[in-house]
């Protein structure tokens, strides 16, 4: 390209008083591109004095800008400074520019109208020496407002979400209390003495009410998943035990039908799986519930197969399969929308909301898995969807005791390492360890740990995944590094109480060689020691569960947890619901601080550690709320504060509401003892 210098001209005046120095710079192939750019463009000299703008900066920059020729570059900054909305970051940004003399491109520069420049800066070196610079200024206003607006739409958005969600919320309150009332006086008028035609009113009423609960339940469900406010919450659970129990609840709801309903279960699931089994009942319960709705008589069928696996991870197929009234080819792909149902006929007949399907499709999917409809010999209609869990490699134990011990353990000659920092956990399996005649030391943090690891043999370590002064992760790395030290190869159990898939693929890089799962039963650590210490394997030892005390828990405990967590040993829940009731209160209020200051790291590491103490006095659902608020501190960068505070205020109001339950129960306990 042929060197052009630029010339003054009627529409560049400020072009025409170049000196010769000045006119070297624009010596340049890049000068025709300079005089005829979309953008603003100013030039200094070696001085840093301006000696050229071209028309579209004259335009944009103010009316006077012509007059800016000439000028030094500190009285250029003053200038311009009185246009921007930040006059002190300008000025030392420019000034830094300068400085360094180095390209720099993109700045934003945001004037006091509103306007929106990007600014660039270039530097002119020849050979080695600074001879001038070129800047160059870009109004973005028109790309940046319309994010602007999308700020805007998306503030406006969560707004109309936020007022959904307290309206839903309203509306379940205020329909739900009366409804209740009538759900439980329709109960009360069922057991009064009444003739034929008045029962069938009755049962008109229980069906209508119990259609209108469904409703609610339904579309509260449907919007909590759509807000994004659904989590996985994954713990150790049976799933032969939840099929099961599945299967006989609705064997009870078809009564006297001729309706059959079977449970096949691959005997390769016999283990415990770690998994949201919340989840996949509600899963469960609208596909069944879709089943029995639509099938008069024949069969319904829950099949659970082992679709794959690799190493702890399990990919578990699922079917629900009728003699129903099937499905129309062309209408299965609206049956998973929401509010949609095949055909209009079927809700006039069978009525339903058409969200059953669309829930349990968002859940499948919430959880990794998918869901369909797949023909299936002998049947009208076989929904299948696949979910994924660990393999906790622990047997699951469903009633098969006799009542009697199969042996009593003896573990005496075993030397055990507890590493564990919280107090309720270590009082429980210090009474576990005492009651086998187990050989145990006990270390609080990371450095003791070492110091007796380094020291002696143990047979069998139990450690926090999380304690102070070291991670259970890098505990463990340190004892599998070093084959000279004493524990290279002993077993180490890892303890904790977030049983997610990442947790325990983390363990087994590790080294650690198995997981167990907080809140654990007595069977469950039996399981361990057997597996560990026991020379026979084979052997499974198992505790009696006759309830010797005769003592049953308060009823708005968790009573069916506390049974299987204490096996009716007294003894043993009262020493844990003692330490509950000395610590609970100093620890909530250390949580209570971490939220106020907003100390997200340590809260989540506090709320982990407390995590687990609440379901071993039965308060299972405050453990399920911070089982969430723990989600909600992992997975979002930037922590919601609000969000954080309706859940911690939950937990401290059902705190304040069951602490005299667990003293009264404490208190009763102690009577026995």
């Amino acid at each position: 390209m042929a060197k052009t210098r630029i010339k003054g001209t009627r529409k560049h005046p400020t072009g025409r008083s170049l000196s010769a120095d000045s006119l070297a710079i624009f010596s340049l192939p890049i000068s025709v591109f300079l005089q005829n750019s979309n953008a603003g463009v100013l030039v200094t000299n070696a001085l840093h004095r301006v000696i050229w703008i071209n028309r579209v900066f004259e335009e944009n920059a103010a009316a006077d800008a012509s007059h800016i020729a000439g000028m030094s570059f500190s009285a250029v900054i003053k200038y311009f400074s009185r246009l921007v909305q930040r006059p002190e970051a300008f000025e030392e940004k420019m000034k830094e520019l300068r400085q360094k003399k180095k390209p720099y491109f993109g700045w934003e520069l945001i004037l006091k109208d509103g306007r929106i420049y990007e600014v660039s800066y270039n530097p002119l070196i020849e050979k080695r020496r600074f001879i001038g610079s070129i800047w160059q200024i870009v109004d973005v206003s028109r790309h940046k407002m319309p994010r602007s607006e999308m700020d805007l739409a998306r503030r406006q958005a969560e707004e109309a979400r936020g007022a959904q969600k307290e309206f839903l919320a309203s509306m379940s309150h205020e329909i739900r209390t009366p409804l209740n009332v009538i759900v439980g006086m329709t109960h009360l008028l069922e057991e009064t003495n009444l003739d034929a035609k008045q029962r069938d009113y009755i049962n008109i009423l229980k069906h209508s009410s119990g259609i209108l609960m469904g409703l609610i339940s339904d579309i509260l469900d449907l919007s909590k998943i759509e807000a994004g406010e659904l989590q996985v919450n994954q713990r150790e659970f049976n799933l032969t035990e939840l099929v099961q129990s599945l299967r006989h609840t609705f064997e009870l709801k078809i009564g006297q039908r001729p309706v059959r309903i079977s449970a096949n279960i691959d005997p390769q699931l016999q283990n415990r799986l770690v998994g949201d089994d919340m989840l996949l009942n509600q899963i469960l319960m609208n596909l069944l519930g879709n089943a029995e709705k639509f099938t008069r008589e024949g069969e319904i069928a829950i099949n659970v197969k082992l679709e794959s696996w690799q190493e702890d991870k399990r990919w578990v197929r699922f079917q629900v399969c009728d003699t129903g009234i099937g499905i129309q080819k062309d209408k299965l792909e609206l049956i998973f929308q929401n509010y949609k149902q095949a055909e209009q006929e079927i809700r006039e007949i069978y009525g339903g909301t058409g969200l059953g399907l669309a829930i349990s499709k968002q859940l499948v999917e919430l959880q990794g898995g998918s869901i369909f409809v797949e023909e299936s010999h002998g049947y009208s209609t076989c929904f299948s969807f696949n979910l994924p869990f660990i393999d906790t490699r622990k047997p699951s134990v469903t009633n098969i005791r006799s009542g009697n011990m199969s042996r009593q353990p003896n573990f005496s000659a075993a030397k055990v390492l507890v590493i564990e920092d919280n107090p309720m956990n270590l009082r429980y399996i210090i009474s576990l360890l005492e009651k086998y005649n187990i050989q145990h030391q006990l270390a609080t943090n990371g450095p003791d740990a070492l110091y007796f690891l380094d020291s002696r043999l143990y047979d069998l370590i139990l450690l926090d995944i999380r304690i102070p002064g070291l991670n259970g992760l890098e505990l463990a790395e340190k004892i599998r590094q070093d084959e000279a030290k004493p524990n290279v190869a002993t077993p180490l159990v890892a303890t904790t109480a977030l049983a997610m898939e990442s947790t325990f693929t983390q363990a087994r890089q590790a080294g650690i060689t198995d997981i167990l799962t907080k809140p654990y039963t007595p069977d469950q650590l039996l399981q361990v020691l057997n597996k560990y210490l026991n020379d026979d394997e084979t052997e499974l030892i198992m505790e009696d569960s006759t309830n010797f005390s005769g003592f049953e828990f308060h009823n708005e405990l968790d009573v069916k947890y506390l049974n299987a967590l204490y096996e009716n040993n007294i003894s043993y829940a009262a020493d844990l619901f003692e330490i509950f009731l000395k610590t609970i209160r100093e620890e909530v209020v250390k949580l209570r601080k971490l939220v106020e200051n907003r100390d997200w790291e340590q809260l989540k590491f506090q709320v982990h550690k407390l995590k687990p103490n609440f379901a071993m006095v039965g308060l299972t659902w405050i453990t399920h709320k911070m089982q969430t608020l723990e989600n909600t501190l992992n997975s979002n960068a930037h922590t919601p504060p609000e969000e954080v505070d309706e859940v911690f205020a939950g937990i401290s109001r059902d705190l304040d509401k069951f602490y005299p339950i667990i003293e009264q129960e404490y208190e009763r306990m102690k009577e026995l003892l």
